[in-house]
């Protein structure tokens, strides 16, 4: 009896300790965040990168890190985690891009979207971690 009961604490032990697996993901994480300004977030600052619609995340990328700095300075190394599409609210909602990029300054989240006339929006963000 004492077995069994210490199996069961031990269960109920270790589902608590499971959490939600995108409680911690970053992009989720900004995602979430964007949507709770009700579209405010579009507004400020954006990339205007001129590329062709076939280019890609990285390509789309290595344009916009030339063209953004942060308070440490130009990111100068990445590697792109994963790419996905995410739904943002700007006042309706839209169909976005969103990369995890691990860079030489730390995580960010790279949003990107193509525009019409081979032109991309773009913003890149620190990761939430």
């Amino acid at each position: 009896m004492k077995s069994i009961a210490a199996i069961l604490l031990c269960l109920v032990l270790a589902s608590c300790a499971v959490t939600n697996p995108t409680a911690s993901d970053p992009i989720d994480k900004l995602v979430t965040s964007l949507n709770a300004s009700n579209g405010m977030w579009i507004n400020g600052l954006a990339l205007n990168i001129d590329l062709p619609a076939s280019a890609s995340p990285d390509v789309i990328f290595a344009a916009a890190i030339k063209l953004v700095g942060f308070d440490e300075g130009h990111i100068k190394t990445y590697r792109i985690q994963e790419v996905r599409e995410v739904k943002l609210n700007t006042g309706q909602t839209e169909s976005y891009s969103a990369a995890l990029v691990d860079t030489d300054l730390g995580r960010k989240v790279f949003l990107f979207k193509r525009e019409i006339n081979n032109r991309w929006w773009a913003r890149v963000y620190d990761a939430e971690e």
